[in-house]
């Protein structure tokens, strides 16, 4: 395939996934409930117009309710008339004569009784299976997502406001822990103001703080057309940032780097701003983000932080990334009707991005061709800041049977023109995120064939530090495949606990089945370069996996020989699904 026709994958792809007009009718039932939908249910709820009624609720027929109601429990006895949408949570809806309901009626975990002797002027949706939620107080969250206004909240007339401490993105080799800590504060009303003030405290600096040794993430946004729909606002920030985290989750990367003294990710630092337009389309799993961005790129040092395992061992080079200022616009479109986000058999996920350059001054820094002290110097290189970038993930998840699925995904991302990306905006197969058979970075074009030597300041000493001066390749297309079944069986674990407790009420992370699955998969895929060492060739591997819930075993085989001509079983261990 020609690096050019990489691209008209687009079109090909988003022709596969289902329209989405017409989503709403008449009557659905289904087993699942889509996870956009809960999301627009717990929307609706938290919205300060809804009215909210719970437990059994009758409205006469002497009465008329103008305005959206939502309804905890049941059964909601409809006799009168509502002049507005219907949302009822885990109860049923009966129908008395003349009741009338003028908007869209939604009902979760219930049953509409009755149905003939009233009237539904808009869409009834049914879905069997109830929400799972908690409730604080005038608000509700889904189960696993916390209720971020929850314990450490403060309410005021005004709103209400409250105090971060958590983990950063993931534990690695640059700063270590990162510490997110700092208020936030949100407004009452239908489309509040939120403001957060976060500082990023790098655990790996020790007590010795200076300038560079903390970063920030200041955001302002404001919601417009009710319900969280449309948020409009704009980002200060300073932090340490993966070159590609798609591969695996911030669990999995921070408990590589923490017990194995292997970070999968590369770095570098971002410091800037960007002002940006969100918008969700109602009752349609489709968000759009628009987004403007100005910001400086700087070389990230690895650090020294702390392991279980070879603990005092050289951590792996950093890549050299172009240093500087850049500008540039982004937009997105995610589609999402998966029935749950992390463990899907039904629905699709689509997310495209595009990126154009609008100029600044990108430069990758002198450096010397390898550690060595006589060794000679490489000039600085500049790279062009008009650069046109993609990525489409698109995936597939089907029911082939009562106890098995097939998930496909396809992903292309790099260059839309022929171009020489900055090394932090390359890509790199191989590894267990992507192609497991293979080392990480196994396709990256070359990147990591020679080490370079970069010197850096540390303490008011001069050392040069091994560097890579590129991360990989320009572009890439990577397929995925993957069966899963359960077994007839299960391993006998009790779901209750002495009080008569559901087990998973206690939503522990990641989470521990007795009942369990299998799969087989199979993965190929390939990268280009505009220039530099070359193309990767076409890397295929096939595996299976054993699975206890989140926990998953897994066995990977290369079908190309390794650079030694050998190949060899790959086992390694996940903590979610591969995708």
């Amino acid at each position: 395939m020609k690096k050019g026709c990489l691209w008209l994958l687009f079109p090909l792809l988003l022709l596969s996934v289902p329209a989405l007009s017409g989503q709403q009718v008449e009557r659905v039932e289904e087993a699942d409930l889509p996870r956009w939908i809960e999301k627009e249910i717990i929307n609706f709820f938290n919205d300060p117009s809804t009215i909210h009624f719970s437990g059994r609720t009758r409205i006469p027929s002497t009465r008329v309710i103008v305005g959206d109601v939502a309804a905890l429990g049941g059964p909601f006895i409809m006799a009168g008339e509502l002049d507005g949408e219907l949302v009822i949570v885990n109860g049923d809806l009966v129908f008395e004569e003349g009741g009338v309901v003028t908007g869209d009626v939604i009902l979760v975990g219930g049953r509409v009784l009755g149905r003939d002797l009233g009237e539904v002027e808009g869409s009834l949706t049914v879905y069997e299976k109830p929400l799972r939620y908690v409730q604080r107080g005038d608000r509700i969250a889904a189960v696993g997502e916390e209720d971020e206004w929850d314990w450490n909240r403060t309410r005021f007339a005004w709103g209400e406001a409250r105090f971060t401490i958590k983990a950063g993105q993931n534990y690695n080799r640059v700063e270590g822990l990162p510490v997110v800590f700092g208020p936030s504060i949100r407004t009452a009303g239908s489309n509040p103001l939120r403001l957060d003030l976060y500082g990023i405290f790098r655990t790996e600096v020790g007590t010795d703080l200076g300038e560079e040794d903390l970063g920030y993430d200041i955001r302002l946004e404001q919601t417009l057309g009710g319900r969280d729909r449309i948020g409009v606002g704009a980002r200060a920030y300073s932090y340490v940032d993966p070159v590609e985290d798609w591969g695996l989750t911030n669990l999995e990367a921070s408990l590589a780097t923490f017990l194995l003294h292997t970070d999968y990710r590369d770095y570098y630092e971002r410091r800037g701003w960007s002002a940006f337009l969100r918008f969700d389309l109602p009752y349609l799993p489709v968000e759009l983000r628009a987004e403007y961005v100005q910001e400086d790129h700087e070389f990230a040092p690895e650090g020294n932080p702390w392991s279980l395992t070879d603990d005092g061992e050289p951590w792996r080079p950093q890549i050299l990334v172009a240093e500087g200022d850049v500008r540039f616009l982004e937009g997105s479109v995610t589609v999402d009707t998966r029935n749950d986000r992390e463990d899907a058999t039904d629905g699709w996920f689509l997310q495209a991005r595009a990126r154009q350059g609008l100029g600044g001054d990108l430069i990758q820094p002198e450096h010397r061709a390898s550690p060595l002290e006589q060794a000679s110097l490489m000039e600085p290189r500049d790279y062009d800041t008009e650069f046109t970038t993609g990525f489409l993930d698109v995936r597939s998840y089907n029911r082939v049977g009562p106890r098995s699925s097939l998930s496909l995904r396809g992903l292309v991302g790099g260059a839309l023109r022929d171009s020489r990306l900055p090394p932090q905006y390359q890509h790199a197969l191989g590894g267990e995120g992507s192609l497991p058979g293979y080392r990480p970075f196994h396709g990256d074009c070359g990147a990591r064939e020679v080490r370079r030597g970069y010197d850096v300041t540390r303490e008011d000493v001069t050392v040069r530090d091994p560097v890579y001066s590129s991360y990989g390749c320009d572009q890439f297309a990577l397929f995925q495949a993957e069966l899963r079944g359960s077994f007839f069986f299960d391993l006998g674990g009790d779901d209750w606990d002495e009080n008569g407790q559901e087990w998973e009420d206690w939503d522990w992370y990641p989470t521990i089945e007795w009942s369990p699955a299998w799969s087989a998969f199979f993965n190929a895929g390939r990268g280009w370069t505009g220039e530099g060492p070359g193309d990767t060739a076409t890397l295929a591997d096939v595996g299976v996996g054993l699975f206890l819930g989140d926990l998953g075993l897994y066995w990977a085989y290369p079908l190309n020989k390794d650079d030694n001509g050998d190949r060899k079983i790959n086992f390694f261990i996940r903590l979610s699904r591969r995708f």
